[in-house]
């Protein structure tokens, strides 16, 4: 199996429309792990000015399916399949930080948990965990801007 490299991981994560319009870099990947981090910004948030819950969500499952894809091949991309996701505290930091682990993977499915930070006056607080189960599909070309 050829796995991807950083770099791959890198390009392919800053294919996604989504995570540039939020804010959204990836921090570190490695073999089963990857982190994401937004900085606050008012257009990501609720009317009470917190984190939207929306963005916690999507950088856990895009964490997850990083995560993922570090353990797939080449040939496959990494689908979302099945995403739950608890919220433990409100989200009012400086920052917000997906950190995701694959817990168990096979052939075609990932099971993965990401832990969402909010960092407020340099202390680290978990406000969302989530569990997501992602399948590896047949590579499909990715559309370049």
């Amino acid at each position: 199996m050829d796995n991807r490299n950083e770099e791959e991981l890198r390009a392919s994560f800053s294919n996604q429309p989504l995570m540039p319009y939020i804010g959204a870099k990836l921090s570190t990947i490695s073999p089963g792990r990857a982190s994401i981090e937004v900085v606050y910004q008012n257009n990501i948030t609720q009317q009470h000015g917190l984190f939207h819950g929306g963005v916690s969500g999507a950088i856990a499952d895009n964490a997850a399916g990083f995560a993922a894809m570090t353990l797939m091949g080449k040939e496959k991309e990494p689908l979302t399949i099945e995403f739950k996701i608890n919220f433990l505290n409100i989200a009012d930091g400086e920052k917000l930080v997906a950190e995701a682990e694959i817990l168990q993977g096979g052939r075609s499915i990932f099971h993965g948990e990401t832990k969402v930070y909010t960092i407020k006056n340099k202390k680290k607080i978990l406000t969302a965990t989530a569990l997501v189960t992602i399948k590896a599909t047949s590579k499909v070309s990715e559309k370049l801007r």
